[in-house]
């Protein structure tokens, strides 16, 4: 995807993310009055983070230089329900604006790796169905316009590169929450690979057995790092069950084993950058998801990088944190 504004409304866009508060005021850019759009520009603007759980939609009203967002429970029926959730809160979107048509810039964000030639969406047991169905194509005919698809994970790295000022260089966005996911920027384009499995860093040969069937559906690296390889392993140490913020806490608390636990995820993580370094050496590395962005993470990580890399390996947690994606499904609307 080319890194250019096809609408025109990229600076009143950045200027109304910093008025909300995702990003920091000093990087609103020009303020909006006066900006001459063209052609459709002014129409509104969509982007959708789907997860298993949660269904997230922004708007952008350019005539009332306003952000509207609706987040819902996502249908755990996946499939055509999923897409016809995603229709049903862009209309009330579009309603709450006071659109009378329908938005023709929509991009969408999604666990998995999404074929561009199928259109269907593999790697992506939360969402059901998706990996037998032409996505894109069914949305359109509901949305009455193409909306753009892409994994979460690329959208987050296009997010964090577009939104940053001077941001520019490759980027690596490693997503730690439910699971394990990476997002490239290459060269000013987000990259998917062939397939749309480019990122896949879940399958990264270790942190479990490769070989272990019971590894083939999640990765191996994402049986370890990710909130339910967090409590697992906890339980391992402790012989009780704990969710993942209350590890963290209880390493905050001086729990030795929680900290342990803390410290081999650093570990992990230090190893799987530096594989993507190996392959791809992007100029910056940025963490997110729900403890990916958490700074004992960021800590845990650096201080294993220090060991290895020195301070060779650039790396931060994101800006947007849960908005990563929809803020980079904005990002790509504008675009597209």
């Amino acid at each position: 995807m080319p890194g250019t504004d096809r609408t025109g409304l990229a600076g009143p866009l950045r200027r109304a993310l910093a008025e909300a508060g995702w990003l920091p005021s000093g990087d609103a850019g020009p303020a909006p009055a006066g900006q001459a759009f063209r052609g459709d520009a002014a129409e509104p603007v969509v982007g959708v983070d789907l997860g298993g759980t949660k269904l997230h939609a922004v708007l952008y009203d350019p005539a009332g230089h306003r952000l509207l967002d609706r987040v819902e429970r996502t249908d755990p029926r996946g499939g055509t329900a999923v897409t016809s959730q995603i229709a049903q809160l862009v209309a009330s979107l579009t309603a709450a604006a006071g659109g009378a048509g329908r938005p023709s810039r929509v991009a969408v964000g999604c666990p998995g790796a999404p074929d561009p030639a199928t259109g269907a969406v593999g790697h992506a047991p939360n969402i059901p169905g998706w990996d037998r169905m032409n996505v894109p194509a069914d949305l359109e005919a509901r949305l009455g316009t193409r909306p753009l698809v892409h994994n979460d994970a690329n959208l987050a790295a296009w997010g964090e590169h577009v939104w940053q000022p001077g941001g520019g260089g490759d980027l690596a966005f490693v997503a730690v929450g439910t699971g394990v996911g990476l997002g490239l920027v290459l060269g000013g384009r987000m990259y998917a690979g062939s397939r749309g499995l480019a990122g896949e860093m879940a399958d990264l040969p270790f942190g479990a057995d490769p070989f272990d069937p019971a590894n083939l559906v999640h990765g191996p690296l994402e049986q370890q790092v990710s909130g339910s390889g967090i409590e697992r392993r906890y339980h391992e140490l402790t012989g009780r069950r704990c969710p993942a913020p209350e590890v963290f806490a209880a390493a905050a608390g001086g729990d030795p084993a929680a900290a342990q636990v803390l410290d081999e995820l650093g570990r992990l993580l230090a190893l799987a950058l530096r594989a993507v370094r190996a392959i791809v050496d992007p100029a910056t590395f940025v963490l997110g998801g729900g403890i990916g962005s958490r700074p004992e993470t960021l800590a845990a990580t650096r201080r294993w990088l220090t060991v290895t890399e020195g301070e060779s390996l650039q790396v931060r947690t994101s800006t947007f944190g849960a908005r990563a994606a929809v803020a980079g499904a904005l990002a790509a609307a504008v675009a597209a």
